[in-house]
């Protein structure tokens, strides 16, 4: 198509015409050349927008894909307006002034949409630093729960009470953010109380034993096994213990957590340091 333009209008040289439809001829050849051109460029924008798509879903990045139609909207919107003031350049028109003052309401427009230009680079923000992803168990802020969608505007989290809450992408990108689902371990904390007059011999058996016990627990690392006596707080002896669990799902460490939790309280009742009327 462009081939052809061209050889017309060198053809045109050949062809006595007058000059005002030459001139005519000249402008609607060169109007057609910058339709075809912002046409070229729009298809490539949506071929490229769809491949681009694709590759991100089966990469797994869908976050980032959530930006590739925005993208896309933004380049045909912008092909769209350089292509008619080619077009109205052609005829003659000075665009100078126009783009003059469309530079001016556009800044006008930049200020009134503030706050929707702050919350679509939070957005922009999160997506490329990807410290949140959908399904991710996590807490921002004050809000805990999991992430459901990263949206131009704002985030969604399904709280552990069902409800869903949106929060601002400013907010999101400057908040403190607790992922959960990176972490790879659950940390189990303990502290149990014994007489404050127990004897030291039997005290040293007993933290050895709730050692042994809790390094023998599959679901726990040995070697984040830490038991140790605090002191006495209100009159009561404290022991604190501490492990890191090998599964980070809460499904599997509340059981884990519950059976030693009985166990740690037997072992102290059976070596007659539990406080009175405390038992397992």
């Amino acid at each position: 198509m462009l081939g052809l333009l061209i050889g017309a209008r060198a053809s045109l040289r050949w062809i006595e015409l007058e000059p005002t439809l030459q001139t005519d001829l000249h402008t609607g050849m060169r109007v057609v050349f910058v339709l075809l051109v912002a046409w070229g460029v729009l298809r490539t924008a949506s071929t490229a927008g769809e491949l681009a798509r694709s590759g991100l879903h089966a990469r797994g990045r869908v976050s980032v894909a959530l930006l590739v139609p925005v993208a896309v909207r933004v380049v045909r919107w912008l092909t769209i307006g350089l292509a008619i003031l080619g077009v109205l350049a052609q005829f003659g028109v000075d665009i100078t002034h126009l783009v003059a003052g469309l530079g001016i309401g556009g800044i006008a427009v930049a200020l009134a949409a503030q706050k929707t230009l702050e919350n679509l680079f939070g957005g922009l923000s999160v997506v490329l630093d990807q410290p949140l992803r959908p399904g991710d168990s996590c807490r921002i802020g004050s809000v805990k729960g999991v992430v459901e969608e990263i949206g131009l505007r704002s985030t969604r989290v399904r709280t552990d009470d069902q409800t869903i809450v949106s929060l601002p992408n400013a907010t999101v990108a400057n908040a403190e953010i607790e992922n959960m689902s990176t972490r790879t371990g659950r940390q189990y904390h303990m502290v149990l109380p014994m007489r404050p007059d127990a004897p030291a011999d039997t005290l040293e058996a007993c933290t050895q034993e709730l050692a042994d016990l809790m390094r023998a627990e599959p679901m726990l690392t040995a070697t984040s096994v830490g038991v140790q006596v605090k002191g006495w707080n209100a009159g009561i002896l404290e022991v604190e213990c501490r492990a890191t669990t090998t599964t980070t799902k809460g499904g599997d460490f509340a059981p884990v957590r519950e059976r030693l939790t009985i166990a740690l309280l037997r072992t102290i009742e059976a070596r007659g340091l539990n406080l009175p009327g405390k038992s397992a």
